[in-house]
């Protein structure tokens, strides 16, 4: 915007020798307002619900300790999903904090909108394998690590288009057509 809408508005200030300025000055109307509309349309009772697309982290992997597996070998089996998702282009964390439980990690990254959380306990460490968890819907889908790095983009790219598709449903159903003032 520059000074334009400074000189238009007569929009002051003074500076530290006390003299009169315009301001110059930017606009973040779209990106804040397109940030608002998609927290708007896109979350629920249980917080945000990102898109895969612009997620900061698409992936979040949590342990499930239990009594009987040691937590180095949880942790490690964790840190080798989340290798294998950074490697096929996936944006992952693996929270392996101690000092707080699943349930409290569950909602915290629910919180975030993280679009699928990975559960891995016992029996998952032992099948080679993980447990994957929708954000949007709470869908629950086993998968071996093997065939992790295939299906997780897939199952990416099906969460972006079904909010997609429920967003433009949801919008659709909203709009009316007006061709008369008496509508």
């Amino acid at each position: 915007l520059g000074q334009n809408f400074g000189k238009m508005f007569e929009i002051s200030f003074e500076d530290k020798d006390n003299t009169t300025k315009i301001p110059y000055q930017t606009s973040w109307g779209l990106t804040t307002r397109s940030i608002g509309v998609m927290i708007m349309v896109h979350s629920d009772n249980k917080g945000l619900v990102l898109p895969p697309r612009v997620a900061p982290i698409q992936v979040v992997i949590v342990p499930i300790p239990k009594k009987g597996v040691e937590r180095d070998v949880m942790d490690n089996y964790c840190k080798e999903v989340a290798k294998t998702l950074k490697a096929a282009g996936i944006r992952t964390k693996a929270d392996l904090r101690e000092n707080y439980n699943p349930g409290w990690k569950y909602n915290h990254w629910e919180l975030k909108g993280v679009p699928i959380r990975i559960e891995v306990g016992a029996q998952e460490v032992e099948g080679k394998k993980v447990m994957m968890v929708q954000r949007m819907d709470g869908v629950k889908e086993e998968c071996t690590l093997d065939g992790l790095a295939a299906r997780m983009p897939v199952k990416l790219q099906e969460i972006q288009t079904t909010m997609l598709t429920r967003a433009t449903a949801a919008r659709d159903e909203k709009l009316k057509v007006v061709r008369e003032w008496s509508e």
